[in-house]
């Protein structure tokens, strides 16, 4: 792929994050902008779920990013009190877009104290 193939597509993605997650960045407090300019939408989402801002420098180490990905999408959702097993397996199945469904359909309540701590051993 060219450089301008790349382009595109990280250009495609950064506008799906932003139409996908802008009202959950101004429910957590941020301002909706901040959602669309590469790389800081990461850092700010970090803060969201209460993650460091080095592990923005995942998503650019190969095989490492299929990983984190999956796990900030759920993350985001816990972080908005979407904790079932259903919104799990759904964000997981729909690549991140079941974040939408949520930025748009459903009430948002930030909880910015979340624990970090699994509930259970499992």
């Amino acid at each position: 792929m060219s450089w301008t193939g790349w382009l595109l597509f990280f250009g495609i993605v950064n506008v799906i994050h932003f139409v996908s997650t802008w009202k959950l960045y101004q429910a957590a407090g941020k301002k909706a902008w901040e959602a669309v300019i590469p790389v800081y939408n990461a850092v700010v989402l970090m803060q969201i779920i209460n993650r460091p801002r080095w592990w923005v420098f995942l998503f650019f180490i190969p095989t490492i990013n299929l990983i984190i990905i999956p796990i900030i999408w759920v993350e985001t959702l816990r972080s908005f009190g979407f904790r079932s097993t259903r919104d799990t397996a759904l964000v997981l199945l729909s690549g991140g877009l079941y974040i939408a469904t949520k930025n748009y359909g459903s009430p948002l309540d930030y909880i910015s104290d979340r624990s970090l701590k699994p509930r259970t051993a499992f």
